[in-house]
């Protein structure tokens, strides 16, 4: 089953899951990549400052073994030489420590970035298991880091074995060197070689830190069910968000509806369309839609409005243009203006008795484009 979940998660891994997974310490690392920079920088240190390196040294060691007769037999004395040295040793190396750790700072970041987490540092009871030990020691995991270590032994040893049969020749003049030289010479040709094997190693790394990455993101990777479970967390469920929305559509409407008995007229289809205006005699705006709807909301218009006393007026063409470009609470636009202006018209005329006189808005009084013409 475990087997057919990770087949399963081919989806790649979300921001969120990665920023948590960096939360918990979870980031990618190479150790190949840390080792190889120590190891590379260590070398090209002692490659440029060998020379200095082994003068000083020797200095420091001619000193140590030399000794007056005071040091000789002055217990308080012989330490004193001996903290003096070294304090002179660290001095002499604090350049190749300093440069060798901050490389070794900065290697690990390169992949990964910076990250603080204590999660890494919570007990758990898991990793004292030791079925759980095997079972990583013989994990896919555990086989690649199996070949990895027989990779670079025999990389490593094979590229060490060449280099020291092509230094043989070498070797075998030292005998004849004068001992200062001879170990200059050696110490030369160990740093050389020391050299090449950490060039060498650099070509592990570069195979490493892709294939870390590789498999810190294919861990990470997510099945749809993760994904959709993900969404729902961050932004919440949907079927509340559904809930929600309708009740706000709800609320909506209620305060509508609230608002029909205040419009002056309810202009209809008659049957499909519903649409409540107000106009404001005292103030400077143009009429407003207090309420629209079609189907059974323009059927609930009509029994409020009518319940209300509101004059329901049968004005198809205006009905449907209002509905159609008039959002609620909102003033007509000038477009409409001598179509509702015939309509309130009417209405007026309608409350004196002699509504006769006039005739309710038509077609030819919605501009073109503005009828959406939907069939009663």
């Amino acid at each position: 089953m475990a087997e057919e979940s990770d087949q399963e998660k081919e989806l790649p891994a979300s921001e969120q899951k990665i920023r948590k997974a960096r939360e918990e310490g979870n980031v990618p690392r190479s150790r190949e990549l840390g080792g190889g920079v120590v190891l590379l920088v260590g070398v090209a240190l002692l490659y440029s400052l060998g020379t200095d390196l082994l003068s000083q040294s020797e200095k420091l060691l001619r000193a140590g073994l030399t000794l007056d007769r005071t040091q000789a037999f002055d217990t308080k004395a012989m330490g004193l030489k001996w903290i003096g040295m070294m304090q002179d040793s660290l001095v002499i190396l604090i350049p190749l420590f300093l440069a060798v750790f901050v490389s070794a700072i900065v290697a690990n970041l390169v992949v990964g970035g910076l990250n603080w987490s204590t999660k890494p540092l919570e007990p758990k009871l898991s990793k004292l298991n030791p079925v759980s030990g095997l079972k990583n020691i013989f994990s896919t995991n555990g086989l690649v880091e199996l070949l990895k270590a027989v990779l670079k032994a025999v990389v490593l040893g094979g590229v060490g074995y060449l280099l020291i049969q092509a230094d043989m020749p070498e070797f075998a003049q030292l005998s004849a060197m004068p001992l200062e030289h001879a170990m200059a010479e050696t110490a030369r040709i160990a740093v050389k070689d020391a050299l090449i094997l950490a060039c060498v190693y650099m070509g592990i790394v570069a195979i490493d830190v892709p294939y870390q990455l590789w498999k810190y993101y294919k861990g990470l990777r997510m099945n749809l069910e993760e994904l959709k479970r993900e969404a729902k967390e961050s932004e919440g469920d949907p079927h509340l968000k559904g809930r929600i929305k309708q009740m706000q559509r709800e609320a909506a409407r209620k305060r509508m509806m609230a608002s029909v008995p205040k419009a002056d007229v309810i202009v209809t289809n008659p049957t499909h369309y519903s649409v409540a205006l107000k106009y404001d005699k005292q103030g400077n705006g143009a009429p407003r839609v207090l309420a629209k709807g079609i189907g059974p909301l323009a059927l609930r218009i009509r029994e409020v409005g009518k319940e209300a006393r509101i004059p329901l007026v049968e004005a198809p063409p205006l009905a449907r243009a209002l509905y159609a470009h008039v959002e609620l609470e909102q003033e007509i636009p000038a477009s409409l203006y001598t179509a509702v202006a015939k309509l309130l018209a009417y209405v007026y005329a309608l409350a004196e008795g002699r509504a006769h006189l006039l005739q309710v808005p038509d077609s030819a009084d919605i501009p073109a484009g503005l009828d959406p013409g939907v069939s009663e």
